[in-house]
């Protein structure tokens, strides 16, 4: 097979034998003399011969499928070889909340080893202060936090746009009087990126009840403090928690409404004690960003951070 696959996915590219051939620097006797030898060794037919341009059959599907298989295959070991010619082996750090640290980054990154077996990686868990400090070291390489970096020698990378939403416990009464915007956990996990299929609701309608809130140097505190100020109400915050994913089990128990990002029902366990809600003050969005010092990127920073950009923008 390996003999033969660049001539018949030429073909199968080309959807001729004339194209194919004149791609290849090849005669079209040989070339289709070569195709044939191809079938006559597997005992199939890969292509219909009596459509135009050609199509393939059954078996020449199949066929295609595990060409383009060993392509990737060999696409991703030149890349790993010309990576380890460029950079070697090497170490990175990045930094970035207890939420992306435990949930988010260790599946991304153990792809990008494997991929990248020579480079090593470390996370580093702590508040966005602490991280800016850190990357302005030149401690860490890069941070991924809700807050760009204002600094002349570094640039923040949107990655993605991410929706601030109210986790709303399912037995309080409220959720009666506000059925038309109520997400279950089922529904939130099933709609589109950035398109959803019920109306935001003012915040307003939550005043009276009690609330959970994270602590004062999470971006989410400042924006949650700031969407009840809108309204014009101060919440009754019955708890302080420093994780979010502590602030939805316990709106999954009763003890208050939390702000909760829209992806959350990715990395926590199903519950039908929870109801979500998309508010309508313009502050619930905000960008995610990667940061780095753009004056002294290596390559194998710049490896890293191409593949986090291509992963989650």
């Amino acid at each position: 097979m390996l003999n033969y696959k660049d001539y018949v996915y030429a073909v199968y590219r080309e959807g001729s034998f004339s194209k194919a051939a004149k791609s290849l620097y090849v005669s079209q006797p040989w070339l289709s003399t070569t195709i044939k030898k191809a079938e006559q060794e597997f005992g199939i037919s890969i292509f219909n011969r009596s459509t135009t341009p050609i199509s393939l059959t059954e078996s020449g599907k199949y066929y295609i499928a595990q060409i383009e298989k060993i392509l990737q295959i060999e696409h991703e070991m030149q890349e790993y070889f010309s990576v380890s010619d460029k950079v070697g082996r090497g170490h990175l750090s990045i930094g970035s909340s207890t939420f992306f640290c435990v949930h988010v980054l260790p599946s991304l990154l153990s792809r990008f080893r494997q991929r990248f077996p020579q480079i090593s990686l470390s996370l580093l868990e702590n508040s966005p202060e602490y991280l800016m400090k850190k990357l302005l070291n030149r401690d860490i390489d890069m941070m991924i936090e809700a807050e760009a970096l204002k600094h002349k020698e570094y640039v923040s990378l949107p990655l993605f746009t991410e929706e601030i939403m109210l986790a709303v416990p399912a037995c309080n009464p409220i959720n009666e009087e506000l059925a038309e915007y109520a997400y279950t956990f089922s529904e939130l996990s099933a709609q589109e990126k950035n398109e959803y299929s019920k109306p935001a609701v003012s915040i307003g309608k939550f005043a009276n009840e009690p609330f959970l809130f994270l602590q004062q140097e999470n971006d989410i505190y400042v924006r949650g403090m700031q969407i009840c100020k809108n309204a014009g109400f101060t919440p009754n915050v019955r708890l302080y928690l420093n994780q979010m994913v502590s602030s939805y089990y316990l709106a999954c128990d009763g003890y208050g409404i939390a702000f909760i990002r829209s992806i959350i029902p990715k990395y926590v366990a199903y519950s039908d004690q929870i109801l979500f809600y998309r508010l309508t003050d313009s502050l619930v969005k905000r960008n995610i960003y990667l940061s780095y010092c753009e004056s002294n990127v290596s390559p194998l920073q710049q490896l890293l951070i191409d593949f986090i950009a291509a992963q989650m923008t």
